[in-house]
């Protein structure tokens, strides 16, 4: 399913709904030490100011910013109690090609930090291709919807290049972290390989 961009990671969501940038700076900050602790576990859903010291304690960037620490609530909630990354609302390209443009949207601003939904995949065999704007080492996560770390290693791009192959075992959906040792845009992200 196709789903249309927000139309900026600096425009607030409507409806008190977290906007992109929040969901990004949750899934590659805090989702790390959260994502074993769903169901309900350690939730914080009783009150806002009873998780606004954590959230500020694991990142400092939110203290003085109210909105994003309460979209961060939520966010955590969310991932506690359904056992799932919150929905964002991006392009998920049908040929698995991911423009410049589209990756600005599920990146941090200063950081460029990458959280990235690639859709469902098949069991097969697959070949993940990065196009950086300059030579940079990079940490790559590539985790299941239910968790499962299908990927977690350091690639260092050659001529502004990274390829890696992997491995699907189950199907399900599949979301990308990618962690630059500075930050850098991304131009393109491909994804190649099965199904036959």
């Amino acid at each position: 399913m196709l789903f249309t961009l927000l139309l900026s990671v600096h425009a607030r969501a409507s409806g008190g709904s977290p906007f992109t940038e929040s969901v990004v700076i949750f899934n590659t900050i805090c989702a790390k030490c959260h994502e074993a602790e769903c169901s309900g576990r350690l939730s914080f859903d009783e009150a806002f100011e009873a998780s606004r010291n954590h959230i500020i304690r694991h990142y400092g960037g939110v203290a003085e910013k109210l909105w994003l620490q309460k979209e961060l609530f939520v966010i955590l909630n969310h991932m506690k109690e359904k056992c799932a990354y919150y929905p964002m609302d991006v392009v998920v390209p049908p040929q698995r090609v991911w423009s410049s443009r589209l990756l600005e949207e599920m990146a941090t601003l200063l950081d460029k930090n990458y959280f990235i939904p690639l859709g469902s995949f098949f069991p097969g065999k697959y070949n993940l291709n990065l196009q950086l704007e300059r030579d940079v080492k990079v940490t790559v996560h590539m985790v299941s919807e239910s968790f499962d770390m299908v990927m977690e290693d350091c690639f260092q791009a050659q001529n502004g290049e990274i390829n890696i192959a992997f491995e699907i075992n189950d199907s399900s959906n599949y979301y990308l972290r990618i962690y630059p040792r500075s930050p850098i845009n991304i131009k393109q992200l491909m994804i190649t390989g099965a199904p036959d």
